[in-house]
Parts: structure tokens; sequence; C-alpha cells
């Protein structure tokens, strides 16, 4: 049962995100007399026309409840009518960019309207963000550091875990050994480790304190390293940390936090695409690859969410992450995303300025859109793969 309630709140969490997406894009159309022939909820084949207004627009429900659509005239410029004054392609390049980017700007509203009410209600931090760290900080998924600084995690040292056959074990360095200093020098953060280290290529004194007490050891890093992981040795969390502000002071901060959100997500995937192309070392592609997720891993998510019977307002809080995840991917310079169509807008209006000839042929345009399309399909059928044998394999 909680598997079914868990898939199903996924669907209806994802298709409110969607739909308001879409809706971004449906108003703006409206606002500036393009025609909408058809508001979609869910992905064709279609199950139902719910409605027909007196402009001609028809909304529909789709079979497959993954998405959503606004089919508007105009879309491709070289489609019959494309140049009729109800035309998308007719607009001019003010307006166009406000139908394309309309839905992800609705994306982030959705967020900021969510971390916004949950400031106000109170919040805790969902998680922290140790596996992938990044420069922006943030409050609802900050890093190590940041959380030791505001008292979220107490922490005693930092733990050594060093890696089989490396220099760190042949040294003498034992699993969970507590460093204390090196040279004399007290380390207080992963950090100002890897720093001394690097910085050295003659034998180091590190101070240790394990199970049999204090004791030291003779290390010389090779290249800057000791191969070992480094971390802190968390001795407490808190349970009842929460965030919570007034009215103006929430709506001040959902907006901060719906910035750097967005930022660190931006981060984040620079970080997987960097470790994808060009990994320091083969371990960190696998990671990367295996950290994509897809609807189905979301699904399996809410799954568990709803087996541990977290709070409503962890989905709510989730749910704002997942729109912004959608409005930072749909960004993105690619075809056949609403950034993709920007990127082409702003070449049309570019070349528009010094030649009356077009940047690229409608056809030839919509060729590009329709194959990043298909590499977004192919990328969407690999990850739902590997969401599939991720849950196989628990």
């Amino acid at each position: 049962m909680t598997i079914l309630l868990g898939i199903l709140l996924a669907l209806l969490i994802f298709s409110v995100i969607v739909f308001f997406h879409e809706l971004g894009h449906f108003s703006m159309a409206k606002k500036f007399g393009v025609r909408v022939d058809e508001f979609g909820i869910g992905i064709p084949p279609r199950a139902k026309e719910v409605w027909k207004d007196k402009s001609g627009t028809i909304y529909t429900l789709n079979w497959l409840p993954i998405g959503g659509f606004v089919k508007m005239k105009g879309e491709e410029m070289n489609e019959s009518g494309a140049h009729d004054k109800d035309s998308l392609s007719s607009k001019n390049f003010w307006q166009q960019s406000a139908v394309i980017l309309a839905g992800v700007i609705m994306n982030f509203f959705f967020a900021f309207v969510v971390f916004s009410g949950l400031f106000m209600i109170g919040v805790e931090p969902l998680g922290i963000n140790t596996k992938f760290p990044t420069q922006t900080e943030t409050k609802l998924i900050p890093s190590f550091q940041e959380a030791v600084r505001i008292g979220l995690v107490k922490t005693d040292g930092i733990v050594l875990s060093p890696l089989t056959g490396s220099i760190a074990q042949q040294s003498g360095i034992l699993e969970n050994d507590i460093l204390v200093s090196i040279d004399g020098k007290d380390i207080m953060s992963p950090e100002d480790m890897i720093t001394t280290v690097k910085k050295s290529t003659t034998s180091m004194d590190f101070t240790l304190r394990g199970t049999g007490g204090i004791r030291t050891v003779s290390v010389i890093p090779k290249d800057g390293k000791i191969g070992s992981y480094v971390g802190y040795n968390i001795i407490h969390i808190r349970k009842d940390f929460r965030y919570k502000y007034g009215f103006f002071e929430s709506i001040k901060e959902g907006g901060i936090e719906t910035y750097k959100e967005s930022m660190m997500t931006l981060e984040l995937l620079g970080t997987l695409i960097k470790r994808i192309i060009t990994p320091r070392i083969p371990t960190e592609r696998t990671e990367a690859v295996e950290s994509l997720g897809g609807p189905i891993a979301i699904g399996n998510l809410f799954v568990n969410l709803l087996d541990a019977k977290v709070a409503f307002s962890v989905i709510l809080l989730i749910a704002a992450l997942i729109s912004i995840n959608l409005g930072v991917f749909n960004l993105l310079p690619f075809p056949a995303l609403d950034g993709g169509r920007f990127v082409f807008l702003i070449i049309h209006r570019i070349v528009g300025i010094f030649s009356k000839k077009k940047a690229l042929h409608g056809k030839i345009e919509q060729y590009i859109h329709i194959t990043g399309f298909s590499l977004l399909i192919i990328l969407s059928i690999f990850i739902a793969y590997q969401d599939i044998v991720k849950i196989l394999l628990k």
C-alpha cells in the first residue's frame, strides 16, 4: 500500500510542478495574443478532452502522467501561418522571450512560495551536502562546515579512513583514527588537512587519537596525497533544529533560499558533467553517473518518505527542490529545452540587427530541436533503466 501511495504522491507532485511550468508559458502566450491550440497535462496519447474555451484552446488530460505541454501557433517558424498576427514567431523579441522563459520563472516562483511558507511555520534542514560540495551555502541543505558552524552537528575532530595499500595505511594510520595535529599544528577541518598535506613533500608527524590512546606516526606524502578518506567525526546531530521567521523575514529568506538552491543546483550539475567527462579518478565517473535519477527515482524517494512517516513539510520541501531542478534543467542551452529555444531566439535577434536574412532556416532549426529531444529521450531511458536496476538490487 505504501508503494502505491508513494507512486501516486510522486505523480501528483510532479504533475502540479509541470502544471505550473506550462501555466507560465500559457499565461504569457494568452497575454500577448498568441493562439494556444492545446493545454495538456500528461504526455499523449490523449485520454480526454476536458474543455474548449472561446478562443479555441482545448484542455486535455493525457495517458502518460509524467509531463505536460502547451501547443502554440508559430512555435516552429516553418509551419503554416507562422507569420500570422496570432502566431508566436510574429511577436517581438521581448514578447517571445517572456513566453519561452515564463515556464522556468513559474518553477522558481513555486519554490519561492513553498520556501517562504515553510520558513513561516518553521522548517528543519533537509540534510547535509557532503557528497558533492559546492561554493553556494544554503540554509535547507547546508554543507558540513556550515552545519557545524550553526550547531546542527557537533563533531570531535577529524576522522581518517586509509585506503588499502596506501601511504596512509603503510605509515600506520588506522581506520577511524582521529587526527589531532600535523607537525604540532592543530587541524580544524578536512580542508585544513588537505591543504597542509598538499604543501609538503617531506616527512610529516601525524598526531592521532585511536583506541590505544594518543600516538604519532611519520607520513611522507606523494604528489600531495597520502591515500585516505577524511571527514568529521560526528558525535551528535540536533533533532530539534529549526528555522522560523516572521512574515516579512520569511519572504526575504524564501527569495534568498530560492536563489541559492538554484545556484547550488547549477553548481552540482556542472560538477556531475565535469566528473563524467573528465574524472580525476575512475570512481568519480561511476559515482556521478549513479547519482543521476529520473521520475522512477523520485517515485522511489516518495515511497521511502512515506515509509519513514516524515512530516508534510519535508514533502513540500522536496517538491520545491524538484521544481528548482526542473527550472534549472530547462534553462540549459540545449536544443528542445526552453534554454535552447531562447538561445536560438537571441541568435535570430542578433542576425536580424545586421541582416534581413534568417540566421537559420525554420526546417533546420526544427531538425536541431528534434535531434535534441531525441537525445533527451535516450538519456531518460538510460536513467530510468538505471533507477530500476538500483531499486531491484536493494
